[in-house]
């Protein structure tokens, strides 16, 4: 059961209850003075201004991939993205967003995302996550220069982005060019002096590029780090006193390399620790120690024309004993 209806007013008596007014009917009243426009316009242009600027700066850090987990559905984003293109093929948002999901979909869809991309920046669009996304593209395409166009391109906008200007400064020293590379690591090096791999590739770059004497300081940086970095700087430095001529200090550096198990497990392969190490004991005239090395390289490369080369010459002039029979 509910209660008694209470009159309004309560305990004074019934009051006249005013008539209910429809809220569409308010707003329209509201609409007929001069002054409602000017406050609706002033509060839409304040509204447009925080999207706007608020999807500048969203855009601006965000890096697909890296940042964000892959969109569920993404075949049908796809999908609803290529309907809004079919029905205005200028539409340049719509263009970003299919380029972005199809790089998000993975290196089968990227031939699609650069096609995208590219119209997207042809037509106009400023959206910063291109020079990233096609960066990553090209690269994977092998279309280095392309890649590495885009990175710099990207570090114009973003100067301290650290990921891409290490992916900068690989490039070029893939293509050669170490005199930039060394510029990048130097930049690199001076804000995370640190880094193990920043130091590690700068002398990397240092050393092709014939700066011997401060590769040598970067590996002697690198070897002070200890651990893992420091075993894989005296690789380094046993291979700089080989090409030197010094090869009792190569063959010491490298043998302290190997870790105390006997595999190198450095991250360098291991048919060129055991190459570099079999030519220092060629060169102290270590024929035991130089064969075995050599047949390491085979274990993992069994068909290195080098190492088979160098075994037949050291079986012709050093032919193992066979045992005695008792």
């Amino acid at each position: 059961m509910t209660g008694p209806a209470i009159p309004a007013g309560g305990a004074h008596g019934a009051q006249r209850v005013p008539p209910y007014r429809s809220v569409w009917a308010a707003l329209a009243r509201w609409l007929e003075r001069p002054s409602a426009w000017f406050g609706l316009l002033a509060v839409s242009a304040g509204v447009c201004a925080l999207i706007y600027f608020g999807l500048m700066r969203s855009s601006a850090r965000a890096r697909p991939r890296a940042d964000f987990p892959v969109r569920p559905q993404i075949e049908a984003a796809i999908a609803a993205a290529q309907v809004r293109l079919s029905a205005d093929p200028q539409d340049v948002t719509a263009l970003v967003e299919l380029g972005m999901l199809h790089f998000e979909n993975g290196p089968q869809s990227y031939p699609d995302a650069v096609n995208e991309l590219e119209e997207a920046r042809r037509l106009g669009s400023l959206d910063p996550r291109i020079f990233y996304c096609l960066g990553v593209m090209y690269q994977e395409l092998g279309l280095y220069p392309f890649a590495l166009e885009e990175y710099q391109k990207h570090l114009r906008n973003l100067p301290d982005d650290k990921e891409v200007r290490m992916l900068a400064a690989k490039l070029e020293y893939r293509q050669g060019d170490y005199e930039s590379a060394v510029k990048e690591y130097e930049r690199l090096r001076y804000h995370d002096p640190d880094d193990p791999l920043v130091i590690e590739n700068l002398g990397l770059s240092l050393w092709s590029g014939k700066h011997t004497a401060r590769a040598l300081e970067s590996f002697a940086a690198l070897k002070a780090l200890g651990g893992l970095p420091a075993r894989r700087a005296q690789f380094y430095l046993g291979q700089m006193a080989l090409e030197a001529g010094r090869y009792q200090e190569a063959f010491d550096l490298m043998q302290g390399s190997l870790s105390a198990g006997g595999g190198p497990d450095l991250g360098i392969s291991e048919d060129r620790i055991y190459s570099a190490l079999a030519m220092a004991c060629q060169k102290l005239n270590r024929p035991a120690e130089a064969r075995d090395a050599w047949e390491r390289v085979l274990k993992s490369s069994p068909n290195d024309a080098k190492a088979l080369a160098a075994l037949r010459n050291l079986n012709r002039r050093f032919p193992e004993r066979k045992a005695k029979r008792r």
